[in-house]
């Protein structure tokens, strides 16, 4: 076991105040008793440890990812002292770190841009849709809309950035998919990750027709059909398609929330925490906090939590109807904070489960028409409706047999956390 990428809070507090925000406005508040900036002292300490897992472990490579709160809250003095402290570990150690920052894009500036270039940190930015759909939620701390804000930070970013800029955006079930496509691509982003909202079973105890209704799916269905038969040069990279083909296809690789492998990924807070999944505090208050801190442990330290350990291993450590289904080397179970319930922990498919089949059941059929007779038989994949799925799901539930990781993913429960 071992951690590839770490998602590094710079900063725990943030500029504007989306509705929706897992980190601000659900269940943990935990985010008050952080400092707002992490220090220099935490960013050697990270430097260090980085450099004691990579040597261990033989990485070459490492990923930080630069996130928030807002991640451009930081003074530029001091966000250029994190990246030419972690970038040192490439001339002293021969440990190549790849920098990416998530922002909401209002208060990039060329002096930013600058400094960006120099690191070749990749930049996403988090956007919506058009103006009124981009303004329901994401809001200031008045309530007024960040649209225009986003926009003027768009237009700097294209100045004066010389690499290309990703869009990370919430699926609005009330925009049009198609419209929203195309307003990101009038915006000249590169490619668009869209996810979904963060919820769970018990987040939705008043409104559980999400599990339901299918309008997740039908969306994300309706703008991969429009996707799909674009022309290559028309046609922005949507990860969430591209990473379902490849899957489809037989790709080993994955993702947080599909396909296969280990999630080698943590987080790190701004007063040097080493903690699972951010997204995993819409649980309960506290639920992602631990003994383990850059101060006092190694990366591999992490390894004693069982929240990690049910993290990193979320796509193999399924519920029972998850192993039975036909598609779950593709959707992978469902991203683990969107399975869990205070009653069995994470032992639960996805709320999205049937959003999930049913876009995945789809994409497959529409792209076994395009491709080679002799890749379809070295990746073993056929046409199955949802409907089809549902009954196999159905049929196959009774043969799976007991795992032993059960206790595991029933273990947690909201504000107790199981630790070895």
């Amino acid at each position: 076991m071992n951690i590839e990428a770490l998602v590094v809070k710079i900063a725990s507090r943030c500029n504007i105040n989306c509705t929706y925000c897992y980190m601000y406005n659900h269940a943990d508040q935990s985010y008050k008793s952080q400092p707002k900036f992490m220090s220099k002292e935490t960013i050697l300490n990270l430097k260090n440890k980085i450099k004691n897992h990579c040597v261990k472990h033989e990485l070459k490579k490492f990923y930080i990812i630069l996130h928030g709160g807002e991640p451009l809250l930081t003074d530029v003095n001091d966000l250029r002292y994190f990246l030419e402290t972690l970038s040192s570990l490439d001339k002293e150690s021969s440990i190549n770190i790849n920098f990416a920052v998530q922002t909401n894009g209002i208060l990039i500036s060329e002096e930013h841009c600058k400094l960006l270039n120099e690191y070749n940190v990749g930049v996403g930015i988090s956007l919506d849709g058009n103006e009124k759909i981009n303004n329901q939620y994401r809001v200031d701390k008045k309530g007024n809309g960040t649209f225009e804000n986003v926009k003027k930070g768009i237009e700097v970013a294209k100045k004066h950035l010389n690499h290309p800029i990703g869009c990370l955006s919430v699926v609005n079930l009330e925009a049009s998919p198609i419209e929203s496509y195309e307003t990101f691509k009038s915006l000249s982003f590169t490619g668009i990750n869209f996810l979904l909202l963060d919820e769970n079973y018990d987040t939705l105890s008043n409104d559980d027709t999400i599990i339901s209704d299918l309008k997740n799916s039908n969306w994300l269905i309706e703008l991969f059909d429009y996707w799909y038969k674009l022309d290559d040069k028309e046609r922005l990279r949507i990860r969430k398609f591209e990473d379902i083909i490849s899957y489809i296809l037989g790709s080993e690789r994955g993702t947080e929330s599909a396909g296969k492998g280990e999630n080698k990924i943590a987080v790190v807070e701004t007063n040097g925490d080493i903690e699972p999944l951010d997204v995993l505090k819409i649980c309960g208050e506290e639920f992602t906090k631990h003994k383990f801190n850059l101060a006092t442990n190694e990366l591999d330290d992490v390894f004693h939590s069982d929240l990690i350990k049910a993290y990193y291993n979320s796509k193999k450590y399924l519920a029972k109807k998850c192993l039975a289904c036909p598609v779950n080397e593709v959707c992978g179970g469902g991203y683990l904070p969107h399975r869990y319930n205070s009653k069995n922990g994470f032992n639960n498919p996805s709320i999205y489960c049937k959003d999930l089949l049913k876009v995945i059941t789809h994409i497959q059929n529409v792209i076994i028409d395009d491709i080679p007779n002799e890749i379809i038989e070295e990746s073993g994949v056929k046409k199955v409706t949802y409907e089809e799925a549902l009954e196999m799901i159905e049929n196959n539930i009774p043969n799976i047999e007991p795992t032993g990781y059960m206790d595991l993913l029933e273990s947690f429960r909201k504000n107790e956390l199981i630790t070895n």
